[in-house]
C-alpha cells in the first residue's frame, strides 16, 4: 500500500491548483495592462516631434524643428527684395517665420491671421533676431482654420450677419430752397425752380436758381452736364436739380455729381 509521503492529499493537490489559476489570471492582467498602456504611448511619441516655440534658441541654428502655432500678424514684403514675415504665437511666445514671395502663390490660402499652422523650418538669426526659414510651401499645413463671419452676397453688397447690417443711404428729398441750412452739407436734395442767372465757366457751369423761398447757387461739373450745351441754360427756364449741398465761400451750393441729376423743361 502506498505510503502518504508519495501521494500528495487532497489539500495540497487544490492548494496547487489554486496557485496555477492565480498564477494565469496575473499573468492576464499584466498582458491587459500593457495592451491599453500602448496607445497614450503613441500619442506620446506624435506630440513629441513638436518643438515648444518658447525652447528655441540660437544654439540650435540651422536644426529643423516641427512647431504648431497661431498666425498672430502677417507682413507683406516692404520690397521685391524683402521676405513675407509670419508672426507664430504659442504659450505666450512668439517668433518670425520667414519665407520669399516666390511660395506665396501656394500659401496665400494657409497664412491667414487665425490660423493654426504646423509647420517644419530652419532655425536661422538675422540681425541678432531669431526667425524661422521656410524652405519648402509643401513643409506648412493648416491644422485649424480661424473663424469667418459667413456672409451673403448679392450683386451690389456684402453683409454679415455678425454685425448689424449697414443703414442705406438717405434718398433725395424734395425740399424749397428757402428751407436748405448751412449745416447741411453732403445732404442731397431736390430743387425746382427757374433759371435767373447763368455763367459757362471752363467745363462747368455756374448758375443761380430761384423759387418762391429763395434762391441758391448751382454748379454743374461734366458728368451733370452730359448731353447739355450751355446754351440749354437760359434764364427764366424751368429746372429741377439733384445733388449735395455743399459750402463754397460760405455760400450754399448744390453740386450734382452724376449725369442725369439735371432735368430741364422743355421751352
Amino acid at each position: 500500500m502506498p505510503t502518504s509521503a508519495n501521494h500528495p492529499s487532497t489539500n495540497q493537490r487544490i492548494s496547487h491548483g489554486e496557485s496555477h489559476y492565480w498564477r494565469w489570471l496575473l499573468s492576464l492582467f499584466v498582458a491587459l495592462l500593457c495592451t491599453n498602456m500602448a496607445k497614450p504611448a503613441a500619442t506620446l511619441a506624435i506630440d513629441a516631434s513638436l518643438t515648444p516655440i518658447a525652447t528655441i534658441t540660437k544654439a540650435m541654428t540651422n536644426h529643423d524643428v516641427t512647431v504648431q502655432a497661431v498666425i498672430s500678424d502677417v507682413r507683406e514684403p516692404s520690397s521685391a527684395r524683402a521676405p513675407y514675415n509670419v508672426s507664430l504665437t504659442e504659450g505666450g511666445a512668439t517668433l518670425p517665420l520667414i519665407y520669399w514671395p516666390d511660395m506665396q502663390p501656394q500659401l496665400a490660402s494657409k497664412v491667414k491671421t487665425g490660423n493654426v499652422i504646423r509647420v517644419k523650418a530652419s532655425v536661422s538669426v538675422y540681425r541678432d533676431t531669431l526667425q524661422l526659414r521656410l524652405r519648402s510651401a509643401t513643409a506648412l499645413e493648416v491644422v485649424s482654420a480661424a473663424a469667418v463671419a459667413e456672409t451673403t452676397t448679392n450683386a451690389t453688397t456684402t453683409v454679415s450677419p455678425s454685425a448689424p447690417a449697414a443703414s442705406p443711404p438717405t434718398p433725395p428729398a424734395a425740399t424749397v430752397i428757402g428751407a436748405i441750412q448751412a449745416d447741411w452739407v453732403d445732404r442731397v436734395v431736390i430743387i425746382s425752380g427757374t433759371i435767373s442767372a447763368s455763367d459757362n465757366i471752363d467745363k462747368a457751369q455756374r448758375l443761380s436758381v430761384q423759387d418762391a423761398t429763395g434762391e441758391i447757387k448751382v454748379v454743374l461739373g461734366e458728368k451733370a452736364l452730359s448731353g447739355l450745351s450751355p446754351a440749354d441754360f437760359q434764364p427764366g427756364r424751368t429746372i429741377t436739380i439733384t445733388g449735395p449741398v455743399k459750402l463754397e465761400n460760405g455760400t450754399r451750393t448744390i453740386v450734382p455729381e452724376a449725369a442725369g441729376a439735371v432735368k430741364l423743361a422743355p421751352h
